[in-house]
């Protein structure tokens, strides 16, 4: 699509030429209006030619973006975006959505000349909402729950969808999206440049084997920081003053430029700790409540320096907070109950605040339930972007301008401990009347939102036909969810099936994964080899094998681990499960990165290993190709997910759902995986 720039004069001039024929306003701005009239679209290019000449006399430098559609003749400007992302900040903290909270004239303003959702659901951690943020797609798709290895690279971000049709794209502050392997780093996933730090841990410096045990701590004091993925190095100063001034130097820069820009700003204020410089300390009460009220104040001053830097009437901001408060220094989620990481309401009820005066409403106030998936498809709608197929993301300016209202059909989130079966939910029906929410495995907790907002009282008893219903509902989009696709191509040369796509480059190391091996009858040629070394049956390049030997019987070797199965029989097909479930290579001092290892022939468990240290997994080869020798072929099913995966045709079977529901209320959900697989080979 086409563009051009201009200095605001001259897209005054014109707007004064052309008002007669293109009546200018916001509405313009969000709908495409084709016209046949010739004398018009001549009238259109003409003036342009005469825009882009006295443009490039003048060498301007406080530019307008406009995109004129070649089916159209109307004349779209393009804003510049500011996305600003504050970390664990309550939906009660500021006086911008709360009378009585604490005092934020920036945040405040920004709700006063823009459009305020006081439906906006979030995710409960950091990392998922960072994740739906940067790909408008729920972070359980690509395994964040709630943390994850990376953004996998077939989900493209909001970035590098902007870079795509010519914006600049910068970032500043805490990724926190995937940071186990330098790719998924913000420098491959669509940002120019940027500044900060991949997470929280890494402010006091690098983690090494002297401080694995939970020495290193978050701090604002000195920051070790990072250039465009560079090596850690010390800043004098407090972090949110450091970052501060880093965006509105990029920003001074962009707005010289000929072209448009993305900025990802994303503060850790006023995440723990709770240390705010002592400028703003002084202020305020010395409490636990005084210094989060100082921490706040610090971060809504910080925002009022970028705003004023930036062409408001040309720069579309975004502000929003990634989960609930944890409310311990204050009431930080009133009326809601429960606080981030929760399964309930307060976990998940965060401030969104889009902002672009002269675009949209000024202190609108908008009750429909959106989510933050619905940030990327809407910022990308302003930029006149092409928005990928299957987001679970809806564009909001139909929302916004008041055309539609919000098209929601519920919504599930879920986090797994340690223990496969340990699965804490939360769902929020299609209605959003109700939310179901259980802990730990217990019986699920029912909250009626209509009735009580705050969703504090549970009232499961009374409406044991509802939990019902939900719970179907529930496991119905939790299997949806994470339908993933593999694709598979046969090499006759070697006889050798291959298979790529999200689950087998990153099978068995993805937070927990399994795969089923059609494997046998071997050919009577390979049998024989066999006795006297070693076949490679299945495996992925640099990465896992499964081999045999007429000796050692089947192997399956991952990094230095070997299971074994003495069983095996070469003369027939044989069903071979393999499971594991690994923690996510994090930063998270507690987490340390092991594994369960699960190995199993004809629906039977032949070995296991319950403490395989993953570190031993070289992290480049989780992008290879996952392959089967000698015909035989593989099931891919993601454990955690209770995905089921088959040649890009993902099918969802009622009686799959039937047993997935039975095996989590029975605490059996691996072997259930199992058995599924196990059905579907050597048929």
């Amino acid at each position: 699509m086409p563009y051009c720039w201009a200095s605001k004069d001259f897209a005054y001039a014109f707007a004064t030429m052309v008002v007669w024929h293109y009546p200018f306003s916001p509405r313009v701005i969000m709908s495409f209006a084709p016209s046949s009239n010739l004398d018009g679209k001549l009238l259109l290019g003409s003036t342009l030619l005469l825009m882009l000449l006295f443009s490039w006399m003048a060498g301007i430098k406080n530019v307008v973006v406009e995109w004129v559609s070649p089916a159209s003749e109307e004349v779209f400007i393009v804003p510049n975006i500011l996305m600003i992302v504050v970390d664990d900040l309550g939906y009660n903290d500021t006086n911008a959505i709360n009378p009585d909270g604490i005092v934020t004239p920036h945040i405040t303003e920004l709700a006063q000349n823009g459009v305020t959702f006081r439906r906006h659901y979030a995710d409960s951690t950091c990392t998922p909402s960072r994740v739906a943020l940067l790909t408008g797609r729920y972070p359980e798709r690509s395994g964040f729950r709630p943390t994850g290895i990376e953004i996998p690279a077939e989900y493209s971000t909001i970035a590098e969808q902007l870079q795509s049709v010519g914006y600049m794209t910068y970032m500043t502050g805490k990724w926190h999206a995937g940071e186990g392997r330098v790719e998924a780093w913000p420098q491959h996933k669509g940002f120019n440049e940027w500044f900060g730090f991949l997470n929280q841990w890494e402010l006091s410096g690098e983690v090494t084997d002297a401080n694995k045990g939970g020495t290193k701590r978050p701090t604002y004091r000195n920051p070790m920081l990072r250039v465009n993925g560079g090596v850690l190095e010390q800043h004098e100063g407090h972090l949110t003053d450091i970052l501060t001034q880093h965006t509105v130097e990029k920003i001074k820069h962009l707005q010289a430029q000929k072209q448009p820009w993305f900025i990802y700003h994303a503060f850790l204020a006023p995440h723990h700790p709770i240390q705010p410089d002592e400028r703003y300390k002084a202020r305020f009460p010395n409490t636990p409540a005084g210094e989060y009220t100082a921490l706040v104040t610090q971060l809504d001053d910080a925002i009022g320096q970028i705003l004023t830097t930036v062409d408001r009437k040309n720069t579309l901001v975004v502000f929003i907070s990634d989960n609930g408060g944890t409310n311990k220094q204050l009431d930080n989620n009133y009326p809601f109950f429960g606080k981030k990481a929760d399964m309930f309401e307060g976990a998940y009820r965060t401030p969104l605040i889009i902002n672009w005066p002269g675009a949209i409403p000024a202190g609108k106030i908008i009750d429909d339930t959106v989510m933050n998936v619905d940030v990327y498809p809407t910022l990308l709608a302003s930029a006149r972007s092409p928005i990928p197929e299957n987001l679970d993301g809806n564009n909001l300016w139909p929302v916004i301008s008041g055309d539609a209202r919000s098209q929601r059909t519920g919504r599930s989130w879920e986090v797994f401990s340690s223990n496969v079966e340990a699965l804490r939910f939360s769902f929020l029906s299609a209605s959003d009347q109700w939310r179901l929410s259980s802990t730990q495995g217990l019986e699920p907790s029912l909250f009626n939102l209509s009735a009580e907002p705050a969703g504090k009282t549970n009232v499961a008893e009374q409406h044991p036909d509802k939990v019902r219903e939900l719970t179907r509902d529930f496991w119905q989009a939790f299997w949806m969810k994470s339908l993933l696709p593999v694709a598979e191509e046969e090499v006759p040369a070697n006889s050798q099936h291959r298979y790529t796509g999200f689950d087998a480059m990153r099978t068995p190391l993805h937070y927990g994964l399994a795969i089923g091996l059609e494997i046998g009858p071997l050919p009577q040629d390979i049998r024989q080899l066999a006795d006297d070394r070693v076949i490679v049956l299945a495996g992925q390049e640099g990465f896992w094998q499964l081999r045999y030997s007429g000796n050692l019987g089947l192997e399956w070797v991952i990094g230095n681990q070997i299971l074994r199965d003495a069983s095996f029989e070469p003369s027939r097909c044989n069903a071979i499960v393999l499971t594991n479930y690994f923690q996510p290579l994090a930063h998270l001092p507690a987490r340390a990165p092991r594994s369960k290892l699960k190995m199993y022939s004809a629906g039977l468990l032949r070995d296991f290993q319950r403490n395989f240290d993953c570190t031993t997994i070289t992290g480049g080869a989780i992008e290879t190709p996952t392959f089967v020798n000698y015909s035989g072929r593989a099931k891919f099913s993601n454990l955690l997910l209770s995905a089921y995966s088959d040649n890009y045709a993902p099918q969802v079977k009622p009686e799959f759902l039937e047993i997935y529901t039975n095996a989590f209320q029975d605490q059996t959900l691996t072997l259930a995986d199992v058995e599924l697989m196990t059905s579907e080979l050597c048929q």
